[in-house]
């Protein structure tokens, strides 16, 4: 039986041979693997590249991981940016979406890739962190302050899960009122709110802030963001 989706290629390595082995991301099974026949030769016609959204055709069977792919065609490319900032970026996303493969994240990570931008980048990435935060189950606590429920509230705690009042602030930098409004905003806010908050400028101090504390809670290092803030410099 010949199976139709789309997946979204995560990442690429070698696999045998001339072959490829491809981590994608699919709205029906999440992230599973393929092995692409002839993948490796840029002059194939079964070569693929990764940031791109491919219509698979293969046969599926419940409780294997990897799958031969029958034919694949392109639907849409994310990889072709120049820009190599950008690319980095793109890598983060991509990154932070296989450290959360038990989430279902293909809707969410397509519609950010569709309507990245240089301008935008921030404020999409904020967006992602937040979705993958809620789904995680490790939100920041952003009504007031966590230790005493004080609406008065002057910086943000990773250890402690969310924002402090000048009471408790116990050694941690005292933050802008601007900084601390777009935190809970983005928080608050699911993707769907995009339209609402595209005019809204998030910068990567904004981004960063909520990276940090995703890396704390989830105990997990986003080892692609170091290379961006050296190309980023």
């Amino acid at each position: 039986m010949n199976d139709k989706i789309a997946g979204f290629v995560l990442q690429t390595s070698d696999y045998k041979d001339n072959d490829i082995l491809a981590q994608v991301l699919t709205k029906p099974y999440g992230i599973i693997s393929f092995v692409i026949k002839a993948g490796k030769k840029m002059n194939s016609k079964n070569h693929i590249l990764p940031m791109c959204v491919y219509e698979f055709i293969f046969d599926y069977k419940d409780n294997k991981t990897i799958f031969s792919v029958h034919n694949q065609k392109l639907l849409n490319n994310y990889f072709q940016d120049k820009d190599i900032e950008m690319i980095s970026f793109k890598d983060v996303l991509v990154e932070l979406t296989l450290k959360n493969r038990d989430i279902d994240t293909y809707d969410e990570l397509v519609f950010i890739f569709d309507h990245l931008n240089k301008q935008n980048k921030y404020l999409l990435g904020s967006l992602y962190l937040s979705f993958l935060m809620k789904e995680f189950g490790i939100s920041p606590m952003v009504d007031g302050c966590v230790l005493c429920d004080n609406k008065k509230v002057v910086s943000i705690s990773n250890e402690h899960g969310g924002f402090l009042c000048i009471n408790h602030l116990q050694g941690h930098e005292i933050m802008s009122l601007e900084r601390l409004k777009k935190f809970r905003m983005i928080v608050k806010a699911n993707i769907d709110n995009y339209d609402v908050l595209k005019d809204i400028e998030f910068d990567n101090i904004d981004f960063e802030n909520l990276l940090n504390f995703y890396m704390i809670n989830a105990d997990s290092r986003i080892k692609s963001y170091d290379l961006y803030k050296v190309l980023n410099i």
